[in-house]
């Protein structure tokens, strides 16, 4: 029984660190049709979908003017997001994450 708690402990404990801070979406949340690029509408679309998610949530969109825009991630200026523009944009988003929220 003890064994028990301590592993639902350790599996509950693992999951709530897992989203702290670090709630990134993944590629596939912005390429909604699964093409293997981001359009700015897809990007548009679930980054607004996101947003009132977490409203609805009850979460405080305090970054929200902050949010980077479709030319912000599309660097290379094609028109489109491929996944290692995606992957270089929030590599350099996740220091940043959390910073300034105390």
């Amino acid at each position: 029984m003890k064994s028990l708690i301590i592993m639902s402990v350790v599996f509950y404990g693992s999951v709530l660190m897992a989203g702290m801070g670090m709630n990134m979406p993944t590629y596939s949340d912005f390429d909604t049709n699964q093409d293997g690029q981001i359009t700015q509408k897809e990007f548009e679309s679930s980054q607004e979908k996101r947003m009132t998610k977490q409203a609805e949530a009850g979460k405080m969109l305090r970054n929200a003017p902050n949010a980077p825009s479709f030319k912000d991630v599309d660097v290379n200026g094609d028109g489109v997001i491929n996944a290692a523009e995606f992957k270089s944009h929030q590599s350099q988003q996740r220091p940043t994450m959390g910073k300034g929220m105390k």
